[in-house]
């Protein structure tokens, strides 16, 4: 039998795992939008179509626990990177509409396997004296890559099917990572189930984090364009706001997570969601007429990522096993949520407050996690007892 693999090897190997689709999706999905506008699809059409990567992401998580215990995680995650893989084939055939929506319901599925099921495996390897850190280190290696991926399809162009071959590869090197890798091939043993009450009620403040990340995260990317367009900006400059919030998101998970080991996960959380408040508040109040634009907006995005960066790390502190995978896919099922209702609810207080609801909604959502996490009553952040044990040779 072959010796297991230094930890640091396994990380990385999960990390690869998912970071490599998770380019190819960045590669992918720009270039779905632009190919239906190109084909005459509606307006309506487009928003449905963008959206059933969410509902296949909500969907995975109800079943994903029973898969990987009927299945294993190695056999299901690469399943699911077949499946994105095949998503992104539909893509090369000629645009209609029912086999399109059916990719991007399949991209969503895989996500929701890949990223719960590779979560879970980052935090299991990790020790708890460097899980911060390493979750930190996933969390920006997933933002550069999905953001790398436009920055591709801008170089291979649209028009040919050279970003389509380098989404395959991509998978295939993904698929390597994975079975170079001692990923465990057994399914976890099954324990008392985490039923979803307990886990909202034992981690609200977790949950908080991650609903609103996830609210966030879709609502900057839709709608913080049209916020500096309203405020007179330029459009190249209304996009680079964009940026700058989503590379500090990149660059500062590493820093924050470290922060997490050192200084107690709890104190750090609420560090976060309070430079979050204050960032977003600080916008509207003046600063998104002058140079504090771009450091607000550094920190905004930063701050917001590690909360749910932390949010992950904190679900690695309290669970294990068949336990946390479950506690993943709850992660998945709020991660859809927020995904489909932030853009409505921005783009509501927009209208209703122009320009600067968007941003006070993120301020709001900010503080009630902040809320949440200074109402938590866990005691030690980084050695608390985990409220599930694995099985006993698990």
């Amino acid at each position: 039998m072959p010796a297991p693999q230094p930890p640091w090897r396994a990380l990385l190997a999960a990390i690869g795992t998912i970071a490599v689709v998770g380019l190819a999706s960045g590669l992918t999905l720009p270039l779905v939008s632009v190919r239906l506008v190109e084909a005459g699809a509606s307006a309506a059409t487009i928003a449905l179509i963008a959206a059933l990567p969410a509902v296949g992401t909500v969907c995975t998580s109800f079943v994903l626990p029973a898969l990987t215990r009927r299945l294993g995680a190695r056999a299901l995650l690469a399943a699911a990177i077949l499946l994105s893989c095949g998503s992104l084939l539909i893509v090369a055939t000629p645009y209609a509409a029912w086999s399109w929506m059916l990719s991007r319901l399949m991209l969503g599925v895989a996500a929701g396997v890949l990223f719960a099921l590779g979560e879970a495996r980052i935090l299991e390897v990790s020790g708890s004296a460097s899980r911060g850190r390493w979750t930190g280190f996933y969390a920006s290696t997933l933002t550069t890559c999905q953001f790398a991926g436009p920055a591709l399809l801008a170089l291979l162009g649209t028009g040919s099917g050279s970003a389509l071959l380098v989404g395959v590869a991509l998978h295939g090197l993904s698929l390597v990572l994975l079975f170079g890798s001692d990923w465990p091939d057994a399914p976890p043993a099954r324990g008392e189930p985490l039923r979803f009450g307990l886990f909202m009620r034992s981690c609200l403040p977790l949950a908080a984090a991650v609903l609103f990340f996830a609210m966030f995260d879709n609502t900057m990317l839709a709608l913080l364009p049209v916020y500096g367009l309203h405020l007179g900006l330029p459009s190249r400059t209304a996009l680079l706001m964009v940026a700058v919030v989503f590379l500090g998101d990149a660059c500062l998970q590493v820093p924050l997570g470290a922060a997490a080991d050192h200084g107690g996960r709890r104190r750090t959380h609420a560090l976060c969601a309070l430079l979050a408040t204050g960032a977003a508040v600080a916008l509207p109040l003046g600063a998104a007429r002058t140079a504090a634009m771009w450091p607000s907006l550094f920190l905004l995005g930063g701050s917001a990522g590690a909360l749910y960066t932390l949010a992950i790390v904190r679900l690695g502190d309290r669970f294990r096993g068949a336990a946390l995978i479950t506690a993943n896919a709850y992660v998945g099922l709020l991660w859809g949520v927020g995904s489909l209702s932030g853009p409505l609810l921005g783009g509501g207080a927009m209208a209703l407050s122009p320009p600067h609801g968007l941003l006070l909604v993120v301020a709001a959502g900010a503080a009630a996690t902040l809320f949440a996490i200074l109402r938590d009553r866990e005691a030690a952040p980084t050695d608390a007892p985990p409220l599930r044990e694995a099985a006993p040779g698990q």
